[in-house]
């Protein structure tokens, strides 16, 4: 999108009360008297008279003129009257009903837009006029609401009257505007129905997204009312006709089956017609039926999709004849994207072939979004692919490489376009499980690399009708609806406006309230897919974090004072939090006995220590939780004040972030230690201890002040010289602490699989009189103890609950058990601090599914287990290969071993290696004979064979 203003000199914030000097002005209302006329045609459509109407509705409550009015007769003969001699006209037409009125480079650069929905504003200080207008009538609508909002200041945050703003002001003017805008995506559309826009109702929802310039579809009803033509004229989104998955069900219905079974699948030598069969595509008459049922709806239509049914989970579902075995087969290979894309690329084909005109899409979906391995396949150029990354997550951008699920779907995004050039992204932010989650700023990025990618359309499927997605997260969609037509936009600017205006005096407290709910959210642990885990019962694991955003929310409340509106849009701020983080929270709490492992990440990019904690690694790494005090009787509790932990790796070093906050500090930070080595744990300090993975008890120690001031020593010896980097920053409630600590100076290298052991704790000395000073530390363990430090496992550790701290009613042991783990002979001993083990007797085994991420090359299994005990421990992996298009059920049918393992009475680390297929995936079995053992822990990583 392009803009071109000569002189507004006011930011848009100050809501339409300009100052100018040195250009033309085009008073709108003086002294709450009209000083316009809206000035649209006789003959004008639908989006035209909306447009008329609500400019005049809107002027009239900013200014309180009752008496603006909207007209079809030339202004001329309103300013023969000496009251109107000077009025200002808005001119609201579009390029075929204003053309003798429209300045020719107003006319040129629109006729030349590419969209429908382009619009131009622009004054005419010779004739007084402001005109908007449209390259069709939709334009109009456009443009119109972008002048109230730009340059009016008119707000729609988000559906229903809490959700909007109008500024007052008797003297509305504005100055000269040369305004020309279309949308950098040319199809914004985002999906919903009445049931999954509660507590809103779907004709506000409607209103609401015409007015932020985001189409939406309608579908007509027998004997549609006056009022649902008018939302189906302001959707600007036309209806498929037909098609999609039900393109089968309607052009070769399940009737026909009776006397043409042929036309249904093959399945194990038998034809069929169940529940979401498709049909046999080999079949030239179910070619015929189909192209003559397009073919006949589509001058109905401007398009028509061309998919099938989803059977992603039905066996059998595809056609097994022969010939559409032939035609989904390459290089001596079946696979269904063969089959399902050969057949809809020429079909598409036909089809325009018959009508060049027609918009055709196909979905790029389910079973068939797999990359077709025939070259020959692909689409014409003006075919729509719809690309749908089910399973992609919304925590991290579509083109993150460091995200496994989005790594991968970003690049077969990326393949498809060599096939199908014209594309549209098919979210399912809705469908993730993240009710109230600010996934608003991934939606930013993303939208700016879709515009990279020249994306002809976005979607967003919003009709989840299990979670209020839409009134939860209304800034995401907020977002969505201004980024969507500009992807310039800076969505930390963009909303840092909104939460201005909308909380209005209650606005600072809300700022920090809502930028401390996105630390949480990033920096929770895992991803936010389609069907995936509730991520946002993760982010009140930090201590204190739910009293912080209570106190923000209590705050601001006092603040909104008498103001109801305020009152109501903070109570449901209020409502969110408590229904979707706050209960999701104690949820979690249940099933779970609390965190004892170390999230570390490996870095992305360079790591400049400088103490700010600034790089994008840093926001992305994920929290590290469970600072407890402990008390005499060694049970923990809360510390005062809190402590945030973040670590990142490289092959050389270990980085540790802390911010120690100081919030509740009596007394200036305690920092009077200046010497390395000196005795810093008597200033206000934090302590870090890492035991390496060379199988010795030693543990190595640094102690930092606020100052950037340590110790460091190992085994309690001051004489090692670790040659760490120390920057420090104090803040007003914080102070921040950076540390670089090269791996060399303990004679070792970060490799994939390493288990390494962590601990960190913290000493407050100015804390309120009498107890000024407090101790806190990971699970609350005072005296350092490596049998207890948390487990750091280097690479991306695939073994879901290798730690055994997640704990569940096992129906089959009939007991208490490691959550994701089963096996005979087997018992949970529950732990001090959470470190809980597993004992297998003599004969038994302990097993867990992997879950290996699939990948076409080899890869290498790199895992460790922590055990001790009397006998000897056999390790193994039953395993399967399943290239995708393998249909056959999982089943061992691969057995690795490593060489059997003697245990000792000692907690050992060993480590273990397989070489895997491509696509293989398994059960991991440790199996004890001649004694027992106990094992603490599993991980496992993987990577590409070297």
């Amino acid at each position: 999108m392009r803009t071109k203003l000569k002189s507004l000199l006011l930011p848009v914030i100050a809501f339409g009360m300009f100052s100018w000097s040195n250009a033309a002005e085009f008073p709108l209302a003086v002294k709450g008297k009209s000083n316009s006329l809206i000035h649209f045609d006789a003959n004008a459509n639908r989006p035209e008279i909306r447009a008329a109407v609500e400019l005049q509705s809107y002027l009239r409550k900013i200014t309180g003129a009752g008496d603006i009015q909207r007209v079809t007769n030339p202004t001329v003969f309103f300013r023969m009257k000496k009251d109107n001699a000077d009025c200002t006209e808005i001119l609201l037409a579009t390029l075929e009903n204003g053309n003798t009125l429209v300045p020719r480079d107003v006319y040129s650069k629109l006729e030349k837009a590419s969209g429908n929905d382009a619009f131009y504003i622009k004054t005419d200080p010779v004739e007084k006029r402001i005109l908007i207008i449209g390259k069709k009538p939709i334009g109009v609508l456009y443009g119109t609401y972008t002048f109230l909002e730009k340059y009016l200041g008119v707000r729609w945050f988000h559906p229903g009257p809490d959700g909007e703003y109008i500024p007052k002001n008797p003297n509305l003017k504005t100055g000269d505007i040369d305004d020309f805008q279309q949308p950098d995506i040319p199809v914004r559309t985002i999906s919903c129905w009445e049931m999954s826009v509660k507590p809103w109702k779907l004709d506000d929802v409607r209103i609401w997204m015409a007015r932020n310039k985001v189409q939406y579809s309608v579908n007509m009803t027998p004997n549609p009312q006056e009022s649902l033509l008018d939302f189906y004229a302001w959707g600007n989104k036309p209806l498929s006709g037909g098609g999609g998955h039900m393109t089968f069900e309607n052009a070769v219905p399940k009737y026909l089956f009776k006397d043409h079974p042929e036309y249904f699948p093959l399945v194990d030598g038998k034809r069929v017609c169940e529940d979401r069969s498709q049909r046999c595509l080999a079949n030239p008459e179910v070619r015929k039926l189909l192209l003559d049922y397009a073919l006949k709806v589509l001058p109905y239509t401007p398009e028509y999709m061309v998919s099938f049914n989803d059977s992603t989970y039905r066996r059998g579902a595809w056609c097994q004849c022969p010939e559409c075995i032939k035609m989904g087969t390459y290089d001596g290979k079946f696979q269904i994207s063969n089959l399902a894309h050969r057949f809809t690329s020429e079909i598409a084909n036909e089809i325009l072939k018959a009508r060049p005109e027609a918009h055709i899409s196909v979905e790029i979906y389910s079973e068939f979004r797999d990359l077709p391995t025939d070259p020959s396949i692909h689409y014409d150029k003006r075919v729509l692919g719809r690309y749908c990354p089910h399973q992609r997550c919304y925590v991290h951008h579509f083109d993150d490489p460091k995200c496994d699920y989005n790594a991968k779907l970003y690049k077969l995004f990326l393949d498809w376009k060599k096939i199908c050039p014209k594309m549209e992204l098919f979210d399912f932010y809705a469908y993730s499980n993240s009710p109230y989650s600010p996934m608003e700023y991934t939606l930013a990025h993303d939208l700016k690399l879709y515009k990279k990618h020249n994306l002809d359309q976005w979607f967003d499927d919003c009709t989840n009708h299990e979670l209020p997605i839409l009134s939860s997260n209304w800034p995401f969609y907020y977002v969505a609806s201004k980024m969507a037509w500009d992807t310039s936009l800076d969505a930390d600017k963009l909303l840092d406006e909104a939460y201005g205006i909308y909380y209005g005096a209650a606005a600072e407290p809300m700022k920090k309230y809502q930028a401390y709910r996105r630390e949480l959210w990033e920096s929770a642990p895992g991803h936010a897919l389609y069907g995936g885990p509730k991520r946002m019962a993760y982010c009140l694991t930090v201590p204190g974090a739910e009293k912080r955003l209570k106190d923000f929310l209590d705050e601001a409340d006092k603040l909104a004072a008498n103001d109801p509106v305020l009152k109501r849009r903070i109570a449901a701020e209020r409502g969110r939090l408590e229904t979707f983080w706050v209960k999701e929270a104690q949820e979690l709490k249940k099933v779970m006995a609390g965190q004892n492992n170390i999230p570390a990440q490996e870095t992305g990019g360079k790591i400049v220590i400088d103490g700010k904690l600034d790089e994008e690694d840093w926001r992305k790494a994920e929290l590290i939780t469970g600072f407890l005090t402990s008390s005499e009787n060694n049970k923990p509790g809360t510390p005062v004040e809190e402590t945030r932990a973040k670590i990142l790796y490289d092959k050389d070093n270990w980085y540790i972030g802390i911010e120690a906050m100081t919030e509740h500090a009596w007394a200036p930070v305690k920092t009077q230690v200046k010497k390395h080595d000196g005795s810093v744990w008597t200033d206000d300090c934090i302590e870090v201890f890492i035991v390496p993975p060379d199988g010795s008890a030693d543990y190595y120690q640094w102690v930092v002040n606020s100052a950037g001031v340590f110790y460091d020593a190992k085994a309690r010896s001051p004489e090692f010289e670790s040659g760490a980097e120390v920057k420090t920053t104090v803040l007003k409630d914080r102070y921040v602490i950076e540390m670089r600590i090269p791996v060399s100076s303990m004679n070792l290298k970060l490799e994939n699989g390493q288990e390494w052991r962590i601990h960190l704790s913290r000493t407050c000395q100015n804390l309120q009189p009498p107890k000024s000073v407090e101790e806190s530390s990971l699970d609350g363990i005072s005296n350092p103890n490596p049998a207890l430090f948390r487990r750091a496992i280097i690479g991306k550790n695939i073994m879901r609950n290798g730690n055994f701290s997640e704990i569940v009613e096992n129906k089959n042991l009939k007991a208490r058990f490691p959550n994701r783990w089963g096996g005979t002979k087997v018992t949970l001993i529950e732990g001090e601090h959470n470190r809980n083990q597993v004992e297998i007797q003599s004969g038994g085994y302990l097993a867990s599914y992997v879950g290996v991420p699939p990948s076409a090359s080899p890869l290498l299994f790199s895992g460790t287990v922590t055990a001790s005990g009397n006998g000897t421990l056999n390790i193994w992996l039953d395993s399967y290969a399943r290239p995708p298009g393998d249909t056959r059920p999982a089943k061992n049918e691969i057995k690795r071993r490593i060489d059997p393992i003697k245990l000792t009475q000692e907690m050992v680390t060993y480590p273990f290696r397989f070489k895997l297929k491509p696509y293989e995936d398994g059960s991991l079995f440790f199996q004890v004979v001649d004694g027992t053992a106990r094992v603490s822990g599993v991980g496992v990583v993987v990577e590409a064979e070297k």
